[in-house]
């Protein structure tokens, strides 16, 4: 299969995958300065499984909360933007539900990937861009969306990839390129453009792999390829197998973390995960 060819199914509305319409709604407001908590609140609150979820959540050991009653109490206790990464969270969790085509590719091993690098990225905001933790966090989570367009429109595409990539002891994303001269990473961004999420967004699923190449956010996109790394390196390597995995020093001068600090991230990380996995059901 070429490029073009997925290009072109993507490009059409059937059988796309959908980001459901509450989460791209609560993006949206969440970058728009003149929105507010109570209209995020609203959103939520019109989609009752989401709501339910938010609130088992809010209520669950992870945020060490108990007795919340409402979404408004959720977003006043946990604030507005922890919010809108756990619904893009739930939202986006209830994407990867769908039935899958591919034989190799595991749906729980992405997912446990996905909050692993979700997680990273949090985390290494909060030391070091405290102002976008949640923006990234939302952009880490769905960095590998492109395999979700594979497992749909080219299931054996994605079997070879994993294949060689396993038998071959490469990252994923290598033996695409190998193979089809393209990657889940440009896939990615071609559906988040279709998506219509902003552009941080979009720049950070499309250049995760290669993030210097990001000449409009570049810092973001490295933040979100080092948490990817950190998160292969925890062993949540989404589907591929434990390799040994480098994060380049000039990646993380552009973080700002110094080698040294790296250790006890990946705890967290670890810790986090499992955390997350039992407060969203994940199996």
């Amino acid at each position: 299969m070429e490029l073009r060819s997925l290009e072109i199914k993507i490009s059409r509305s059937e059988n796309l995958p959908v980001l459901p319409q509450i989460a791209s709604s609560v993006l949206r407001l969440a970058d728009d300065p003149d929105s507010s908590a109570r209209e995020i609140e609203k959103l939520i609150e019109r989609d009752s499984a989401i709501a339910a979820k938010v609130l088992r959540v809010a209520n669950s050991s992870f945020y060490g909360l108990s007795h919340v009653p409402s979404i408004s109490r959720a977003v006043s206790i946990l604030g507005l933007n922890t919010v809108r990464s756990l619904v893009v969270g739930l939202a986006y969790q209830q994407l990867i539900a769908a039935k899958q085509a591919s034989k190799l590719f595991s749906k729980v091993e992405f997912w446990q990937h996905s909050v692993a690098v979700a997680t990273a990225a949090r985390i290494l905001a909060k030391m070091r861009m405290q102002d976008r933790a949640e923006e990234l966090y939302s952009a880490a989570l769905m960095h590998d969306v492109g395999l979700l367009v594979m497992d749909r429109f080219a299931p054996n595409e994605l079997d070879q990839s994993l294949s060689s990539a396993r038998e071959n002891k490469m990252r994923l994303h290598e033996a695409e390129r190998l193979l089809f001269n393209f990657d889940h990473a440009q896939i990615g961004g071609l559906l988040a453009d279709r998506w219509g999420l902003t552009q941080s967004l979009k720049n950070a699923i499309r250049y995760h792999h290669a993030p210097l190449e990001d000449s409009e956010d570049m810092e973001f996109t490295t933040f979100v390829a080092v948490a990817d790394l950190l998160a292969h390196q925890c062993g949540y390597t989404n589907n591929v197998g434990t390799l040994p995995i480098e994060i380049e020093s000039d990646l993380l001068a552009v973080v700002g973390i110094p080698e040294e600090q790296l250790d006890p991230i990946r705890a967290v990380i670890v810790a986090e995960v499992e955390r997350a996995q039992d407060a969203l059901q994940i199996k």
